[in-house]
């Protein structure tokens, strides 16, 4: 089975980051509706939404980026390779870029930490889903 490619989120990323690019924009991309709010020009807060048959938004990314501190932040995504393409963009644009907030993968992570000592677990399980977790974590 092939392996799903995230080109779009790579040029959408490229887009967003252009100098022309307003960081109160509004467009759709590759079906999708992306968009940007600021109040300032260092920084953007991303949403990128498909629409359900209803109209309602569905596989939403949210993501924050500051241009000045090269931060980044992840308030939603739908999978953890479609976060690290977003990442690698970034990345691939500005060198340096750290992620100062992961809050999916902290959701992820957290019911794993409160269970990690308990004996009402069986650890062994616990402690090798914590691990492949912690291998998911955004470098």
């Amino acid at each position: 089975m092939a392996k799903k490619t995230y080109k779009w989120l790579e040029r959408m990323v490229d887009k967003i980051t252009k100098a022309d690019c307003p960081n109160n924009n509004y467009f759709r991309y590759y079906g999708r509706e992306v968009t940007l709010q600021s109040g300032t020009r260092d920084y953007v807060d991303v949403h990128v939404a498909e629409r359900d048959d209803g109209g309602w938004p569905r596989n939403q990314i949210c993501f924050t980026f500051d241009f000045w501190t090269k931060d980044l932040c992840f308030c939603s995504y739908n999978s953890y390779e479609e976060r690290d393409a977003i990442i690698k963009a970034f990345r691939k644009i500005y060198g340096s870029v750290s992620v100062e907030s992961d809050e999916p993968w902290e959701d992820d992570i957290r019911p794993y930490q409160q269970m990690l000592g308990n004996d009402e677990y069986d650890q062994e399980s616990v402690e090798r889903e914590y691990n492949e977790l912690m291998k998911l974590k955004a470098a």
